[in-house]
């Protein structure tokens, strides 16, 4: 069965309502972005593809289809992630990817690097939102109510800063290595945390033992996996250790168990 990929229009969400404008091929989110650090506002376009799931039909206002949001890692885009994208299609969920995390930033690398990303996640968490209230007026045979978040290393602190701001919309949240905002601790949000073994987490990002073990945060190490390479263009063994503790994790999408897979090691 071959998922649906759905683009096909435009939108710009402003104060007051503004006329939709149709487009093949993606759908694209115009935000207010504030170019971080004093610099001026300026209007940014978030691009946005949406997948659909193989079952679409089964998916109705009575019995809606869960929802899953991937966040791109930094330079990279939604369109990077396929291998997680087909598999969360597979179970049934609707896909909405983001192709930019950063909303056209820069990093400055002769600068700390931790303030920068924080900051643009906490705009990317204003954009995740736009496009969720955007996209669920156009497809409300999906729950956009128990939203699972998925993203790499930038999108992970994307996807954690919107967790923190709106802790009720979300259900679960499964970061590829991100290390910069801290992951919820909540026993409303489901964590699951795949952990690469050349990087190191900023201090609070991951949940001690204790935090661990009272919310069931679900942390799974990889070992000889590289950071950079959790993405298309990383091995077939790692893509698939992924997938393996994502689906340990949600498997089955309609009542996810929520379970957690077991460390693993490189061959």
């Amino acid at each position: 069965m071959v998922a649906v990929h759905w683009s096909n229009f435009w939108f710009r969400p402003k104060p007051d309502q503004v006329p939709y404008q149709e487009k093949d091929l993606m759908l694209r989110l115009f935000a207010p972005l504030s170019m971080l650090f004093a610099l001026p506002m300026a209007i940014a376009a978030v691009p946005v593809d949406i997948h659909a799931p193989a079952n679409l039909q089964a998916c109705t206002h009575a019995k809606p289809c869960p929802v899953a949001i991937l966040s791109p890692g930094y330079g990279l885009s939604g369109s990077d992630y396929s291998f997680v994208t087909n598999r969360l299609n597979g179970m049934g969920y609707l896909v909405v990817a983001l192709q930019d995390s950063a909303g056209g930033v820069i990093l400055d690398r002769d600068a700390p690097v931790s303030p920068q990303v924080q900051a643009m996640a906490h705009v990317a968490s204003r954009s995740i939102s736009t496009v969720i209230d955007e996209a669920a007026v156009r497809y409300p045979q999906f729950d956009w109510k128990h939203l699972v978040l998925v993203g790499h290393s930038l999108g992970g602190d994307s996807s954690a800063q919107f967790a923190a701001d709106n802790p009720s919309r979300v259900s679960s949240l499964i970061s590829l290595d991100s290390r910069r905002v801290a992951l919820p601790r909540s026993a409303g949000i489901h964590v699951l945390t795949i952990r690469a073994s050349d990087t190191t987490a900023d201090p609070g990002v991951l949940p001690n033992k204790e935090e661990r073990s009272r919310y069931g945060t679900c942390i799974v190490h990889i070992e000889g996996s590289r950071h950079n390479d959790m993405q298309d263009a990383g091995s077939e063994q790692l893509k698939a250790r992924i997938v393996s503790a994502i689906d340990t994790f949600l498997v089955p999408a309609s009542h996810p168990k929520y379970a957690c897979d077991q460390d693993s090691k490189l061959e």
